[in-house]
């Protein structure tokens, strides 16, 4: 307000303008509205920085929220794998009124051969029948792995067995057995004659596929069997066998 006077004071003095109290008093509301309406913007862009603020820390908090959790879903799933790595793998015994047969494949490059291993056994796990052979030369592991499952068919067939389940741990045999892929290798024709044997001597029968630990059995027999002469068949559990398969038993 001192302003204002001084300003119509100077203007009488210096100009020889003299004011009248409604100019005065309008000027005095143009400088209170003019107060007023920066006092407004300044305080909007106050609230403009505490709420861009409050965004940032919220996204802060919304992206240190999201690594947390990210951080716990790594954590969950690494406890996870802990976990099914840490359980023990056992052979599982067939279902009620069916057979398991145990297939595996073992190599020798010193002798130049590969051991098959095929061990025959019920539903509640007792010892029914296992067999040993070799063939040579020594091939590749998923040859030999499908003409393990080819002499094993064979021979429960022989024995003129049913519902038999067949079990091994090579996956890429018993992926293809179940799928099929149309592979032309000596490999794929061997899978297919497989595949062609089980549904002429077999209703119902499945290849399955099971981890290294859970057919300990076969794979015993296997490596046994390339030291061998020749086949053998066995219709009580051989020494190298008989206390694994006891303890998949209970």
């Amino acid at each position: 307000m001192d302003n204002i006077l001084l300003k119509s004071r100077n203007l009488r003095l210096w100009q020889n303008v003299t004011e009248t109290s409604q100019t005065i008093l309008e000027r005095a509301r143009q400088l209170l509205f003019n107060w007023k309406d920066a006092n407004r913007k300044q305080q909007q862009g106050n609230i403009a920085v505490q709420q861009h603020s409050s965004i940032a820390v919220q996204q802060h908090s919304s992206t240190a929220a999201t690594a947390a959790g990210l951080n716990s879903a790594v954590q969950l799933i690494t406890d996870v794998n802990s976990a099914v790595q840490s359980t023990p793998v056992k052979w599982q015994k067939p279902a009620h009124g069916r057979l398991k047969c145990n297939v595996d494949a073992s190599f020798s490059d010193d002798l130049n051969r590969v051991g098959f291993g095929f061990c025959i056994r019920d539903e509640g796990g007792n010892f029914i029948r296992a067999k040993t052979m070799w063939s040579n030369p020594v091939c590749s592991i998923d040859v030999g792995e499908a003409m393990g499952l080819s002499h094993a068919i064979q021979w429960v067939h022989e024995l003129l067995l049913t519902n038999v389940d067949f079990e091994l741990d090579a996956k890429k045999v018993v992926d293809y057995f179940n799928r099929g892929n149309n592979d032309i290798t000596e490999f794929g024709a061997i899978v297919e004659e497989c595949r062609r044997s089980c549904n002429l001597y077999f209703e119902n029968s499945k290849v399955e596929f099971s981890r290294r630990q859970a057919n300990e059995v076969a794979h015993t027999l296997a490596r046994e069997a390339t030291f061998l002469a020749n086949p053998h068949i066995f219709n009580v559990a051989p020494l190298c066998i008989s206390t694994l398969s006891i303890n998949e038993k209970l």
